[in-house]
C-alpha cells in the first residue's frame, strides 16, 4: 500500500490544485441504500462479481536496498557481557553491584545475552 500512496502523491504534483472532501452520510444515501440492498438480498439472487487477479503490482516495484545499521555507541549490555564472559567488573562499587545483579538473571548463548525466565 505504501507504494500506491507514493504513486498517488507523485501524481498529485501534476495537478495545479485539488481538494479532498468527506461526503456526509446525508448526501451519500443513494450509495448507502445500494450497499444495504446488496447485503440484504438472499444469496440465490445475488449476481456474481468478476474479480481480476493481478500477477504483479500495477506500479513499478522498488527493489529493497540491503542495509545494516551498526550502532557504535556502548550498549547497556556490554558490562554484563564482559562480566559473564571475562569476569571483569566496573571499578565503581555501586556499578559493579548493579552488573552482578543483572548478570545473575542472564546467561550467554553463543554471542547473545539472554535473560532467564522462570515459568
Amino acid at each position: 500500500m505504501v507504494q500506491y500512496v507514493d504513486k498517488v502523491q507523485g501524481l498529485l504534483k501534476e495537478f495545479p490544485t485539488f481538494t479532498i472532501q468527506q461526503v456526509r452520510l446525508i448526501k451519500n444515501t443513494h450509495a448507502d441504500e445500494l450497499a444495504s440492498l446488496g447485503s440484504a438480498l438472499d444469496t440465490q439472487f445475488r449476481r456474481s462479481i468478476p474479480i481480476e487477479h493481478l500477477d504483479w503490482p500495477s506500479i513499478e516495484k522498488i527493489e529493497p536496498i540491503d542495509t545494516m545499521q551498526i550502532d557504535e555507541d556502548p550498549s547497556w549490555q556490554d558490562p554484563i557481557i564482559d562480566y559473564l564472559v571475562n569476569g571483569n567488573q566496573p571499578t565503581d562499587k555501586s556499578e559493579a553491584r548493579k552488573v552482578q545483579q543483572k548478570a545473575a538473571i542472564c546467561y550467554m548463548q553463543g554471542d547473545k545475552l539472554i535473560r532467564r525466565s522462570y515459568f
